[in-house]
């Protein structure tokens, strides 16, 4: 057994992790802040939060599973860090129902099927019914923690079959469904209806263990890239972020390949960069803010958004009466 060692904190990855999640807020809120589409590309922001948290994942718990530490733990472990706040989250949707119920009559919704949403999203319960825009509908960004478990239970599960021949065989097998099920969507941006849930799983699969490859892998590359330890790279990376959720192809093919590219290419190679370069001390402490808030921002931030939409619908105030 090998003792534990110090953990280090990528805090480069914390702020990359942070502006990705600011992006999907502004993307979500983009209606009452400009006309179209705010940071037009920023769902994929999902698949990015999958690659780093498949990075992160491996490199706070390889060592610890292989020391010991059980399945139950694990889980128990990452439930108690995702949980609460998803729960706020879900409490805000219900919430936001049962008000609209008051103030909006012509929305009214009977309080069994507020029930039925607050019971399946308190228990991760997916509603894939045609009915339901999303499969959790009092907190629609959860779509993507409810794939993120899934893909914990998974990495915790199969842990000890994941070699790198196995993570790359994994990868590219879940990168060949990708093209396929994006091919046929005409876009990236799928697995939060129940039409298109079963195409969320290739799409956190090649992700996420993509991240724990390259975690496992840094031994590897990163001696290779000392270049990035002198310079600005890590805001270079940043500034990408952002570049890639503003820019907007046309076209299906178009968007097709541009997503495929920024998750295969852009997204690995800003989380090296961020995983091998210094983080300049004046910024250490900003970095690891905008990691804290990420999950708090990307969690809440939906519920938050319908409650305000609801407002403006209830005193018919543009733009917000016009918002789904």
């Amino acid at each position: 057994m090998q003792p534990a060692a110090p953990r280090h904190v990528y805090l480069n990855l914390d702020a990359i992790r942070g502006v990705a999640a600011i992006s999907v807020m502004l993307y979500h809120f983009s209606p009452f802040l400009a006309d179209g589409k705010v940071l037009p590309s920023s769902y994929l922001a999902v698949d990015l939060f999958f690659l780093l948290s498949g990075f992160v994942i491996a490199h706070a718990y390889d060592r610890k599973i292989e020391n010991g530490m059980g399945f139950g733990t694990f889980l128990a472990i990452r439930l108690i860090r995702l949980y609460p706040l998803y729960l706020a989250g879900t409490l805000l949707g219900c919430f936001y129902l049962l008000v609209k119920n008051r103030l909006i009559a012509t929305e009214y919704m009977p309080l069994s099927e507020i029930g039925t949403q607050l019971t399946t999203g308190m228990l991760f319960i997916p509603l894939v019914g045609d009915a339901y825009h999303t499969i959790f509908p009092l907190n629609p960004a959860s779509w993507s923690l409810f794939f993120e478990l899934i893909v914990n239970i998974a990495y915790a599960a199969v842990f000890l079959l994941l070699s790198k021949r196995v993570l790359t065989v994994l990868v590219a097998v879940s990168l060949v469904l990708l093209i396929v099920a994006s091919a046929l969507a005409g876009t990236l941006d799928f697995g939060m209806t129940g039409k298109t849930i079963i195409s969320g799983l290739p799409r956190v699969s090649f992700s996420f263990f993509l991240g724990v490859l390259l975690c496992r892998s840094m031994a590897h590359y990163q001696d290779g890239l000392g270049f990035l330890r002198r310079g600005w790279w890590v805001e270079a990376a940043i500034l990408l972020t952002l570049i890639v959720f503003a820019i907007a192809p046309a076209g299906a093919a178009g968007r097709v390949a541009y997503d495929l590219a920024s998750i295969a290419v852009v997204f690995p190679l800003m989380v090296v960069t961020g995983a091998v370069a210094p983080t300049a001390p004046r910024l250490a402490s900003f970095y690891g803010w905008l990691g804290r808030v990420s999950y708090p921002l990307y969690i809440i931030h939906t519920p938050m958004l319908m409650i305000i939409a609801g407002a403006g619908k209830a005193a018919s105030v543009d733009p917000f009466a016009h918002h789904p």
